[in-house]
């Protein structure tokens, strides 16, 4: 259980491969899942997230606090805009991540994400 506390995205699969060769036995990747899902791991899709450092992240701090004291006005003159992406060069694909319930924010259990990553068009 400690392979799947430091890395939660390790596949059923993999984790079967790697004690089969270290024990020279035969283990179901099913019989793998079993053993995780008893000590109250769930398998879910990793939720992204994106990619912010100590830098950028009071960077956006800061910038939220500055805004905080705009007056009714200056939000009249902004513009929301809604963007939905349309992938080109197929999906951005699924990663897995084994977690306990209510820990689905543990940055272990993230996949820290990059603006411009593939290719796509924005509409």
């Amino acid at each position: 259980m400690n392979k799947i506390r430091k890395n939660p995205r390790l596949s059923a699969e993999k984790l079967a491969t790697e004690l089969e060769k270290r024990f020279a036995i035969k283990i179901s990747p099913e019989t793998v899942r079993r053993v995780i899902r008893s000590y109250g791991y769930n398998s879910r899709v990793a939720g992204r997230k994106c990619f912010v450092n100590k830098r950028t992240r009071k960077v956006r701090l800061d910038f939220a606090k500055s805004m905080l004291d705009k007056d009714i006005s200056f939000w009249e003159s902004v513009i929301f805009v809604d963007e939905s992406k349309f992938n080109i060069f197929g999906s951005d694909g699924r990663i897995g991540a084994w977690r306990k319930p209510n820990e689905e924010l543990n940055p272990k259990n993230l996949l820290p994400t990059v603006k411009h990553e593939g290719g796509g068009i924005m509409v």
